[in-house]
Parts: C-alpha cells; sequence; structure tokens
C-alpha cells in the first residue's frame, strides 16, 4: 500500500499560508510543545491551506497531546468548496478529503464510517476509497447517477502481517473494521494488475535511464539541482527495499548524505570516536532537520512502567506522522510516480462524481497522499480549504508521574557507549587477527543498530527544532 510514501503533486498560485513560528526553549526527554487539545474535542481549523511554492509539505496527520496528558495520533478532514462561492452557500460542491491511517482504534473507524456516511436524502453523495485489489474483486456501478466508477464486489480481508502488526500495537486493520462495500462507496483507486505494470514500467525506465518517469504525470516535480537529483534517487530505493536492507543502506549512507562524497566521509569519521549514533543522528538533523519526538518523554516513561503496548504505539504512531518528511528521513521520496499517477486517478474518479451531479464527494486516501491530492484540487477544480477537523487514529494515557529515567537515560548512554569504545578499541588491539575484526565488526552492528532504531523511533523528521506544531498547516485552531 503506497499510504506509505510520500505525496505530492504540482505547486499552484494559492493563498499564503500564516506561519507562527516563535522560538522556544528546548529541552531534551522534558514535555516538548505539541498540539494540546480537550480530550475526545473535536478540532476546527478554518482558514486559508498554503502556497506550496513558499512552504514545505503540509502535514494531515499529527501527534496531539491532551489536556489530561495522554496522546494522539490524529488525521485530518479537509474540506474544499469552489473560491467562487462564499463559504456559507450550502450549494456550493463540497469535497472532502479524508486522511485516512490503516490501523486505529475500532472507535476511529467508526467515526470515518459516520463521517461519510452517504444520508443525503436527494443522493447527491458518494464517497470515493483507495483501494488496491485485483479487478475481479471490482464490479461496474449500477448507481442511477452514471458515475461510472467500480465498486467492491466482495468483502475483503487483511493480510496475515497487516492484521498481525495490528494486533501487536492493539490496534485494528482497516479493512477489518471499514466496510467498503457500502451502499454509494465507489473504488478511485488502480487495480493491483495496473498498479504492477505501472512499477515495472517504472523500473524499466531507472534501467534504460529514462529518468523518473513523470512527464505523463501531472503535478510532477522537476529536478532542479544534481543534489536534489541524488537525494530523490536515494529515497526512490528505499521505497523499494525490504525493511531488513533498508536499515543496512541508512545505517550506511545516512538519511540526508544524498550520495555526497565529502558527507558520506563525514559519516564514516564518526565511527572512530565514542558513540557514534549520537554524532550521525546530528548530522542527519543539520544535513535534513527533525528535532526530538514529542513524545519522547511520554514513551520513556511508559518504558519504565512496563507499559510495553503503549510505548510501541507511540513509536509506531511517530513513525507515521515523521514518514510525512520529504527526502530519504521520511517517506522515501519527495514526489513518488506511484503516488502521483494515483493521485491523478482519484480526481479523475472526484471529476466524474461532480460530473454526474454529485454536490458532496467524500475521498478517502491513505494520510501521506492528502498533500498531492489538495493540491490537486486547487489546480484542477479552482478549490480552496475551508475547514480542517482532526480524529483520533488511537489515544495513549501514558502514567500520570514523570519517570526520573527521562532525564538520567541520555548520561546513562553516553557512559555505556563510552565503555563500549574503550573496550571495542582494547579488544581490536590486544586480540589482533580475525578476533580483532570479529570485534569491530559486532561494535558496528550493535551501533548501528541503535543508530536506526534511534532516527526511526524517537526522532520527528518532518518538523524543524523550533517549528511549533500547527506551524505551515493552518490558522489558529479553535475547539468546539
Amino acid at each position: 500500500r503506497a499510504s506509505t510514501s510520500a505525496s505530492t503533486s504540482a505547486s499552484s498560485a494559492a493563498p499564503r499560508w500564516r506561519h507562527r513560528h516563535r522560538r522556544r526553549s528546548f529541552r531534551v526527554l522534558a514535555r516538548a510543545s505539541s498540539p494540546s487539545v480537550p480530550r475526545g474535542a473535536t478540532v476546527n481549523d478554518d482558514g486559508d491551506d498554503g502556497d506550496s511554492s513558499t512552504s514545505s509539505r503540509k502535514q494531515y496527520l499529527r501527534l496531539a497531546r491532551a489536556d489530561d496528558g495522554s496522546w494522539a495520533l490524529q488525521s485530518a478532514i479537509v474540506t474544499m468548496r469552489p473560491r467562487e462561492r462564499p463559504r456559507e452557500d450550502d450549494h456550493a460542491r463540497r469535497l472532502r478529503i479524508g486522511a485516512l491511517v490503516h490501523y486505529g482504534d475500532a472507535s476511529y473507524f467508526k467515526r470515518v464510517r459516520d463521517d461519510f456516511a452517504n444520508v443525503d436524502a436527494d443522493d447527491e453523495s458518494a464517497t470515493l476509497c483507495e483501494l488496491i485489489t485485483s479487478e475481479e474483486n471490482l464490479c461496474a456501478s449500477d448507481d442511477v447517477r452514471g458515475i461510472g466508477l467500480r465498486r467492491l464486489s466482495c468483502a475483503l480481508a487483511p493480510t496475515a502481517e497487516s492484521r498481525a502488526l495490528a494486533e501487536a500495537h492493539g490496534l485494528r486493520a482497516q479493512l477489518d473494521a471499514l466496510d467498503a462495500e457500502r451502499e454509494g462507496w465507489f473504488v478511485a483507486d488502480v487495480t493491483r494488475e495496473e498498479l504492477m505494470a505501472m512499477r515495472a514500467e517504472e523500473e524499466l525506465s531507472s534501467i534504460s535511464g529514462g529518468g523518473s518517469g513523470s512527464s505523463g504525470v501531472r503535478g510532477g516535480m522537476a529536478q532542479k539541482s544534481s543534489g536534489e537529483a541524488s537525494t530523490k534517487a536515494s529515497g526512490q530505493l528505499l521505497g523499494q527495499l525490504p525493511p531488513a536492507l533498508e536499515a543496512l543502506y541508512v545505517t550506511a549512507t545516512g538519511r540526508a548524505a544524498g550520495g555526497d562524497p565529502v558527507r558520506l566521509f563525514t559519516r564514516l569519521s564518526c565511527w572512530f570516536v565514542p558513540c557514534p549514533e549520537a554524532h550521525l543522528l546530528l548530522l542527519d538533523w543539520v544535513w535534513g532537520g527533525g528535532r526530538p519526538s514529542d513524545v519522547l518523554g511520554a514513551l520513556v516513561d511508559c518504558c519504565a512502567s512496563g507499559d510495553l503496548e503503549s510505548a510501541r504505539k507511540l513509536a509506531f504512531a511517530q513513525m507515521i506522522v515523521s514518514a510525512q518528511a520529504s527526502g530519504p528521513v521520511g517517506g522515501g521520496t519527495t514526489a513518488p510516480v506511484l503516488v502521483q499517477k494515483r493521485n491523478v486517478v482519484a480526481m479523475d474518479g472526484v471529476a466524474k462524481a461532480f460530473d454526474a451531479g454529485v454536490r458532496d464527494v467524500g475521498l478517502l486516501y491513505g494520510g501521506l497522499h492528502v498533500d498531492g491530492l489538495v493540491r490537486i484540487a486547487r489546480e484542477r477544480f479552482d478549490y480552496d480549504v475551508v475547514d480542517i477537523e482532526w480524529r483520533d487514529a488511537w489515544r495513549v494515557n501514558p502514567p500520570e508521574n514523570e519517570s526520573p529515567l527521562r532525564y538520567a537515560i541520555v548520561p546513562a548512554l553516553l557512559c555505556v557507549d563510552g565503555t563500549d569504545w574503550a573496550q571495542t578499541l582494547h579488544d581490536v588491539v590486544a586480540l589482533g587477527g580475525a578476533a580483532s575484526l570479529l570485534s569491530l565488526f559486532l561494535y558496528i552492528i550493535r551501533h548501528g543498530g541503535l543508530y536506526y532504531a534511534l532516527g526511526k523511533w524517537l526522532l520527528e523528521w518532518n518538523r524543524q527544532l523550533f517549528e511549533t506544531a500547527d506551524d505551515g498547516l493552518t490558522a489558529p485552531t479553535s475547539v468546539n
């Protein structure tokens, strides 16, 4: 499923986003700033969306801390209307794009069903959804409005791996909880066969040196420099690797080195000093941005209290949110060609629904697609964002009292790392031969794994160090 890849589309001349930047004090492992809302409240963000030429990719998944200290992974529902119509005109067409998280609590998927239920008495509503499945599982729609989109013809179940991942975090997989066979729901996505053909075409294009293959995609992004091209290539490679090879690749080349020989040499020199993972993470931060995760303190508290399921949920949520970052530090690449093509297919479905007379169209797609979908809607339909609501995918309640471990873990890590470096140096000199090489190899494995784990689960790559939680997304929030 391509929801774990970053999405983008053509930049458009749109009203500027309103940013609020302010520097704030920062303390590692202390509770950092984040969206704070009353538990269970619905948050509406009214205001203009961004000028993509002057701001980074907009993010429609976030971690928010409630007043009671709990943390929630939240996904957005973006409401868009034609620019030439006043916002209060109920007869104007409306497009709602739901940033779907594919794992969540049962209550989350129930809320999604309620939000996108087609209860319009005049049959002027329809819901389009993301779903990659075989052609044989789809059928032509018998909708009298003539929308021309296919529907799901049978019930589907998640893969064993998806279900196991959900159960390991105490969550439910989307296909176990969200029924896409509902009346008025249509599939606006490529089929599995089409996706395989696209992948084969992309691989052939890469082998033949034909570029990224994005020339036929609306909103394709031009490569402005060789550095950007190298970063993009690295990101595309990461997206094709299995997890184990991805970990080895990231550890060897970094999250933001971009193949630059000078940067790679600088990274190599970090292995000759104590605590190499700290130096490597600092280089990633300098070159690619990022910051310690807001939930880092809560995660340490959960581990210290023995609540490992909550700790896993927090780490999983941080991985999902950080995947919104551009480049290899996040979802893999700044403009995945397959994601762009699927976004175009989705908006083609929206156009068919509007042409058939539907006035209220809902579009449910993976959260990392939403930025590209919003940009296409602006450019193609001349729509603008009028409202953003947030829904809890899941919520974690960390211990009420902060654990002293959150303040001791960094000194303890440095102490253990220094001792390990000194012991390894002694072994290399004293043992000699194959034994010294084995000791050095095990040292690299230990600290390489620690570097990858810290960067994957405990750091936030989609925001900068002094960036506030709502920077670059919306106007100031209001809570209902």
